[in-house]
């Protein structure tokens, strides 16, 4: 049913998911319903069903990748493609595992396909889901209890390698969620902050929030040149779809630099200067392997978590059918006219004899009642908001067994659609 095609920090280098990262929703217009998410790590398609590897390679990736790299993503499908996505969503499949910012990106990936049009029913299911996984598992485990990133891990290795950051300045080049983690942890070590951004107003916004007690000091994209060269440390984590620190800029210095270039495509162009030292994403594994270590049996009870999850994941979808729904409200309907017709002739309301044409008046009576709901009902069987509406008749009805409302949309309470 489900189909996701992975390429992340395990098969993939940062050269390759740079190449995948400037692929777009868009690109997969002819394979609907389909998200896109694209975080340091990962480079992901989900889609709502198998689809063909050639025809998408042939339709899409041939514009940035070969053949030859297109063979190094992971594949799942089914129960499978659930799994991995619960996984994601629980930060069990990241390079920092329990790291709090993927179940952020995925829902902003979410967001940007139900916006577009590009998901209907079958993944609002799977995302919402995930959703509620995640969350149990941030709640029944420990897994994510001392919360990290690759931005709080690169901040550790820089302490490791300086012994002691305090007193030290630091250039961070961007204010996306990256660039604040690790100014977060600058501040928490006694850092000075240099901050850059393009846009020098949402700089200033990301000062405010830290507090007026930080010393942060903010600067244009402009100023970026000069001050690569007057500080030994530099943190870069923008968007952009080019390298934003060029060796053109760099001049010698007597100290030496140490550089962390956590964006993907990479901000720090191929240094040819010796004195500096950069460290990708991709450099960092080693610290997320001693991460995970300590946090083993942690994830193993979260993997278990897991299992049980997709378990309920299989149980819903075959409750949210919609045709059992309609059944289940022609059968209610049925059930209450025979019980009522059953009274009446009882105490004499009704003779006996003609408690059969009654009866066939009844279920047409009904039949006529539930003709338009039930068209409704066909009508928004693919509709990315259906289960809001199948959890709302069953528990107006009573029918509350299999807790619909456990995948109740979160995207559109936020939205404020659904209150």
């Amino acid at each position: 049913m489900y189909f996701v095609i992975s390429f992340n920090y395990r098969n993939s280098d940062v050269v390759l998911r740079s190449k995948l990262s400037e692929l777009t929703l868009e690109d997969f217009a002819d394979f609907k319903e389909v998200m896109f998410l694209k975080t340091c790590n990962r480079v992901e398609v989900i889609f709502d069903k198998k689809r063909d590897i050639n025809e998408l390679y042939d339709k899409v990736f041939h514009k940035v990748i070969t053949p030859e790299e297109m063979l190094k993503a992971e594949i799942y499908q089914d129960n499978e493609a659930i799994e991995h996505v619960f996984k994601v969503a629980a930060s069990l499949d990241s390079m920092v595992v329990g790291e709090t910012q993927i179940t952020g990106q995925l829902k902003e990936a979410f967001y940007e396909a139900y916006e577009k049009n590009y998901i209907a029913q079958d993944l609002t299911r799977l995302i919402h889901f995930s959703f509620k996984c995640a969350k149990k598992i941030r709640n029944q485990t420990s897994v994510s209890s001392e919360p990290v990133s690759v931005a709080s891990i690169a901040v550790r290795k820089a302490k490791e390698i300086l012994k002691d950051l305090s007193g030290y300045s630091a250039v961070v080049v961007g204010v996306g969620d990256t660039a604040r983690i690790v100014c977060k942890n600058l501040i928490k070590d006694g850092v000075n902050i240099v901050l850059v951004n393009r846009t020098i107003e949402n700089a200033f916004a990301l000062k405010e929030e830290l507090g007026d007690e930080v010393n942060i000091d903010v600067h244009s994209l402009e100023s970026l040149p000069k001050l690569i060269n007057n500080y030994r440390l530099l943190f870069s984590a923008t968007a952009s779809n080019y390298p934003v620190i060029r060796n053109e800029h760099v001049k010698e210095t007597k100290f030496k630099r140490l550089w962390f270039d956590l964006a993907i495509p990479n901000d720090i162009e191929k240094m040819t200067c010796s004195n500096i030292d950069v460290i990708t994403v991709d450099d960092l594994k080693e610290i997320s392997k001693r991460n995970m270590k300590k946090r083993e049996k942690e994830v193993q009870k979260a993997n278990a978590l897991i299992e049980k999850c997709v378990e309920e994941f299989e149980k819903y979808l075959q409750s949210v059918s919609i045709e059992p729904v309609i059944k289940f409200l022609q059968d209610k309907a049925h059930e209450c006219s025979k019980a009522a017709l059953k009274n009446a002739v009882k105490k004499h309301y009704i003779p006996k004899e003609l408690e059969e044409e009654v009866e066939k008046v009844l279920h047409n009576a009904f039949k006529r009642f539930l003709h338009h709901p039930n068209l409704t009902l066909r009508k928004m069987a693919d509709s990315a908001e259906v289960d809001i509406f199948v959890s709302v008749i069953k528990r107006l009805f009573g029918e509350n067994d299999l807790k619909m409302d456990m995948n109740k949309c979160e995207y559109h309470m936020e939205k404020g659609i659904f209150k």
